[in-house]
């Protein structure tokens, strides 16, 4: 038999393993739906450790006991997954959502939308030569080059502005002109003053959409709609900067959709978004390019998780933070002095031989309070 014929084979078993997960979410989602009924806990660590025992001793042949295990852990937690997006997504009613721009976060909103609400209908915007891709992944109802934009806009409930910062300011004028007056605009760009400062003057007018500034905190390294995940903003922060003036019974509309895709919403003003994000998401970046740039070359192939985590953000495209890095410019010079203060008291403890303790056992207190917070 060759190769061929051998994948042929290989394509059949998928077909039928993929037929077999379907019918297995439908049951934990009928699981589920009881389980919410009777007041009994989602997750039964009982009944999953008896399950992954059983594969264990079910194992034959080319599998090995702890290989079917671990093969039917990551079958009951994508299932998990799957379940709370489901169950999250009950209280939404299907909506008429646009999408401009369709890199990473776009596509991930995409299919984050679908996997929840699968009644949604999806417009989607980009340059045509990227629309290809989407297309084909059979998650929009309509797709459309810049030029025909108002088309993707027409009756829209919510738009997701999924675009750079400069590309968003630009777009925003021509967003309040073509969104409808009942619809729900949003952003999901890093810095929010500027973005709040330029929808202020764009969504003036009575009749138009109304504007809320909005960062999920998820992303990746690698862009693109290839790259694209529905699980993209599960258990993350999604920051939204509305005023008081704001339409209550909107912003609640627009959090319960947030929150249909797992992501746990936090309201916050520009100002303290933006001062935020420096020292959240903009001092890491710079840090871990600072720290690849420091190691370069002398890993001797030996690098193993602590050096390949904390430089994962190297990896991240320059032009995205020149924007980011320039609009929070003070903050960002005021967030590196700091971290240069802590690296020359190190410097100093190490040159003179002193302990590290108290650094690291300070840094330790805080890093508990970080992860109990986050």
């Amino acid at each position: 038999m060759d190769i061929a014929q051998l994948r042929e084979h290989i394509d059949r078993v998928d077909a039928e393993l993929l037929l077999l997960l379907e019918r297995r979410l439908k049951l934990a989602l009928q699981i589920a739906a009881l389980k919410r009924e009777q007041g009994l806990p989602a997750h039964d660590e009982q009944r999953e450790a008896a399950m992954l025992q059983t594969a264990r001793e079910r194992s034959t042949g080319e599998i090995a006991p702890d290989e079917a295990a671990e093969f039917l852990h990551g079958v009951l937690e994508h299932s998990r997954r799957c379940v709370a997006r489901r169950a999250a997504g009950e209280g939404v009613k299907p909506l008429r959502i646009a999408i401009i721009g369709l890199g990473l976060m776009g596509g991930s909103l995409a299919r984050a939308l679908k996997s929840a609400t699968p009644a949604h209908q999806l417009r989607g915007v980009d340059f045509a030569e990227r629309l290809p891709e989407p297309g084909r992944s059979g998650l929009f109802e309509s797709l459309h080059a810049p030029e025909e934009g108002a088309a993707a806009l027409e009756k829209a409930d919510v738009v997701f502005l999924c675009t750079p910062l400069s590309r968003t300011l630009e777009l925003l004028p021509r967003v309040a002109e073509d969104a409808p007056t009942t619809a729900v605009v949003t952003d999901l760009c890093g810095v929010k003053r500027v973005i709040t400062a330029a929808a202020e003057k764009a969504f003036a007018g009575p009749s138009e959409a109304w504007f809320v500034g909005g960062h999920p905190m998820a992303g990746g390294a690698l862009g693109g709609f290839q790259h694209a995940r529905a699980d993209l903003f599960e258990g993350r922060p999604w920051v939204l900067t509305p005023t008081p003036h704001d339409p209550p019974e909107r912003l609640q509309a627009l959090c319960t959709l947030i929150e249909s895709l797992g992501a746990r919403v936090t309201l916050l003003s520009p100002d303290e978004h933006d001062q935020t994000m420096a020292v959240v998401s903009h001092l890491p970046q710079l840090v871990s390019t600072a720290l690849m740039l420091a190691a370069a070359g002398r890993d001797q192939g030996v690098a193993g998780p602590a050096l390949l985590g904390m430089t994962r953000l190297a990896a991240s495209p320059a032009a995205m933070w020149n924007e980011l890095v320039r609009e929070l410019r003070p903050e960002m010079i005021g967030e590196l002095q700091r971290m240069q203060s802590y690296l020359t008291e190190l410097e100093i403890a190490v040159n003179f031989k002193e302990p590290l303790d108290k650094w690291f056992e300070r840094a330790n207190a805080l890093r508990s309070q970080l992860e109990e917070r986050s």
